[in-house]
């Protein structure tokens, strides 16, 4: 629609509206007005006058401050789902960097596929079979990791999902090694879904499902405690009760509700477990680190994601109707 469609009293407001948003960028200006230049001819089509139009539109003041409310929700809203994703990638780094120095110093050389493992010493490491060359190699799912940190923005989504599928790829077919990448992996994933789910809003039946899966797999070590207590088992002393029984329900509970000092604390629940199976290896090292790595996900994707929800409410995106 040309510009000498509409009256004069039409382009002095399209005009006087341009102006009240000045300070938006352009391309987004030109929208605004454009669709209220639509309007304005849809509703003299309909037979309303011109003044009825306007008055039915309020002032160009009123309207560049809904347009520009909703324009500062709809940024902050993908501020907080790309924060989301740039701390979850940070961590899976960190736990890709972990997981390297598994591979490398704790796990035996054997463990290596067959044509990598040659005769040697019982119990030698691969860094002390293959020496720090070949060692450097397990670093590289953590650079994979962070190779969007360095990519431009528009890249970073993308960059971001192939790197998920690549080193998903690689924990399936790499054998034992690939169980330590997998809490990489998970972290990963996360990084990829949460901020999307972020930036498109979901529902509250939906955020309420998540919580309570959360809370499930949380409460999964009470819930196997209480049995084999129950059953006679496995015997458990106290000390064995709180760590594995109270405070894996208590955290349940807390991310059923989705509080996010639960997810903070169930995240670093998972963290210390995997440093403490690193310290103090034994015959369920891997079970432990694949289940603080389990455990590191779900308390930091839980945490990121309340935290976007709080501060950018979905609802709060469809003010301007």
């Amino acid at each position: 629609m040309t510009s000498h469609a509409l009256p004069e009293a039409a382009e002095t407001y399209l005009r006087a509206l341009g102006a009240e948003l000045s300070d938006a960028p352009p391309d987004t200006v030109r929208e605004i007005v454009e669709d209220v230049r639509a309007h304005l001819t849809d509703a003299l089509g309909s037979g309303r006058t011109m003044d009825q139009a306007l008055a039915g539109l309020g002032s160009p003041q009123a309207v560049a401050g809904q347009a520009r409310d909703e324009l500062a929700l709809a940024g902050g809203a993908a501020d907080h789902a790309e924060r989301a994703g740039r701390t979850l990638r940070a961590v899976a780094v960190a736990v890709g960097v972990l997981a390297a120095v598994c591979v490398s110093f704790l796990l035996p050389f054997a463990a290596l596929p067959l044509d990598l493992a040659q005769v040697g010493p019982d119990g030698q490491s691969i860094v002390q079979r293959y020496g720090p060359g070949f060692a450097l190699l397990t670093l590289l799912p953590a650079l994979i990791a962070a190779a969007p940190f360095a990519l431009p923005a528009r890249a970073r989504r993308v960059a971001g999902t192939v790197g998920a599928v690549v080193l998903t790829a690689f924990t399936f077919v790499s054998g034992e090694i690939g169980l330590y990448y997998f809490p990489l992996v998970l972290l990963l994933w996360a990084a990829v879904i949460v901020p999307s789910a972020a930036r498109r809003g979901i529902g509250r039946v939906a955020v309420r499902a998540w919580h309570l899966v959360a809370a499930a797999f949380v409460a999964l070590p009470a819930i196997l405690v209480g049995s084999s207590i129950a059953t006679g088992t496995v015997g458990v002393d106290w000390v064995g009760v709180a760590l594995w029984g109270v405070g894996p329900l208590v955290l349940g509970v807390l991310c059923g509700y989705g509080l996010r000092a639960g997810y903070a604390v169930t995240a670093l629940a998972g963290a210390l477990v995997m440093i403490l199976s690193m310290v103090q290896p034994g015959l369920l090292f891997a079970a432990f680190w694949l289940f603080g790595g389990l455990y590191l996900t779900i308390g930091a994707s839980g945490f990121v994601a309340v935290r976007a929800r709080e501060a950018a409410p979905r609802q709060m995106m469809k003010r301007v109707q």
